[in-house]
C-alpha cells in the first residue's frame, strides 16, 4: 500500500514537473487565439485588442484566427480537439460555454469536461430599449404597460438563442410578464424593430442600441448588470429597479483540457496584466464592455453558474434544441 501510494506521489511529482518544465518555456512560438465569429464584429475586435496586449506581455505574437458558424460551437470544438499545449486558446463566452449544451441536440464537445478555463475577460450589459415616443420613461411604466397589454405585447432579438433572445425570457420568468419573441436577423435589425414600432421593446447589447440612443430614436430604461455601466452611469439597473434580473454577456479564455496548469496561470497572469492598460481598457469600454478578470477557479464556478442558470431559463421557454 506504502508502494502504491509513493508511486502515485512520484507520478504526481513529475507531471508537476513537466508541467512546470513546459511552462518556463512557454510561450517558443506564437499562440493562436481563436474568435468563433466572424471578422469586423464586436467579439473580433475584442479579441484582437486583447490579442495585441498579450504579445506584448508574453513576448510572442498572438495570432487571431476566426472560425464562425453553428453560433460559435464550430470554433470552440476545434479548440477543444487542439493540442493541449497552451498554443490554440478561444475566446468563448455564454453562447458557446454556456448556451450550447441546451440549444444543440449533437454538441461535439463539453464545455466543461473538454475545456480548462484560464480567466473571464469581459462583461457587458444589455440595455432595456423602448422607443423614444413610446411615453415610457421608468423600468415601473414599463411594467405597468406590458401588464396592462396582455399577450399583445412583442420584443425583437438577434435571432433564437442569443443573449437578447435569453435575457428577454428571463425577465419575463422572473417578473411574470408577457411578450413575444419576434427574432431579427442581427441587432441593427431588432433595435429598427423598436424604432419603427414593429416591437414595444427590445433588450440588446449596447454597441447597437447606444448610437440610436444618441440620435434620440429609443431611451434605453436600465441595464441587465449587477452593476451600472461604465458606460451609461446614469442609467440604472434593473436589479436596482427592483427586478431581479441579471443578464451580462461575458467573454473568456478557455484552452484544450489537459493544458498543463502553470501554462494556465501564465496565460491569466499574462491577461491580468494585459486589463491595467488604461488604453485596453478605454477601447474595450467604446465596445460597451468592462473588463472583469478572474482567476481560473472563479471562472469555472462562475461557467457552471452560468450553465445552470441558463438551461433552467431554456427548458421553462420551451426553447427546442437544433
Amino acid at each position: 500500500m506504502r508502494l502504491l501510494i509513493r508511486n502515485i506521489a512520484l507520478l504526481m511529482f513529475s507531471i508537476w514537473v513537466s508541467g512546470y518544465a513546459h511552462a518556463q518555456e512557454y510561450p517558443n512560438k506564437p499562440i493562436q487565439l481563436v474568435v468563433p465569429y466572424p471578422p469586423g464584429g464586436v467579439v473580433d475586435i475584442t479579441g484582437r485588442l486583447l490579442a495585441d496586449q498579450l504579445s506584448r506581455e508574453l513576448g510572442k505574437q498572438v495570432i487571431v484566427i476566426n472560425k464562425p458558424g453553428a453560433g460559435g460551437t464550430i470554433g470552440a470544438e476545434f479548440v477543444a480537439r487542439s493540442p493541449a499545449d497552451g498554443y490554440t486558446i478561444i475566446l468563448g463566452g455564454a453562447a458557446t460555454h454556456a448556451f450550447a449544451p441546451s440549444m444543440y441536440k449533437q454538441l461535439r464537445y463539453d464545455p466543461i469536461k473538454d475545456f480548462v478555463p484560464i480567466t473571464q475577460f469581459t462583461e457587458g450589459p444589455l440595455a432595456l430599449t423602448v422607443n423614444a415616443n413610446s411615453g415610457i420613461s421608468s423600468v415601473d411604466e414599463f411594467f405597468k404597460v406590458i401588464r396592462s397589454k396582455g399577450d399583445s405585447v412583442n420584443y425583437s432579438s438577434n435571432g433564437i438563442g442569443t443573449f437578447p433572445h435569453l435575457s428577454v425570457e428571463l425577465l419575463k420568468q422572473k417578473t411574470g410578464a408577457k411578450a413575444m419573441h419576434i427574432p431579427y436577423p442581427g441587432g441593427g435589425q431588432a433595435v429598427v424593430a423598436v424604432i419603427s414600432n414593429e416591437v414595444l421593446f427590445s433588450q440588446n447589447h449596447l454597441p447597437v442600441v447606444l448610437p440610436q440612443a444618441q440620435a434620440g430614436r429609443v431611451r434605453i430604461l436600465a441595464t441587465t448588470g449587477s452593476s451600472r455601466s461604465s458606460v451609461l452611469p446614469d442609467i440604472p439597473t434593473l436589479k436596482e429597479a427592483g427586478y431581479d434580473v441579471i443578464a451580462s454577456a461575458w467573454f473568456g479564455l478557455f484552452a484544450p483540457a489537459g493544458t498543463p496548469q502553470p501554462i494556465i496561470q501564465k496565460l491569466y497572469e499574462a491577461t491580468a496584466a494585459a486589463a491595467k492598460s488604461p488604453a485596453l481598457r478605454e477601447k474595450i469600454a467604446l465596445q460597451g464592455d468592462d473588463i472583469s478578470v478572474a482567476g481560473p477557479a472563479k471562472f469555472l464556478a462562475f461557467q457552471k453558474s452560468e450553465l445552470d442558470k441558463w438551461k433552467s431559463v431554456i427548458t421553462a421557454a420551451e426553447i427546442k434544441p437544433e
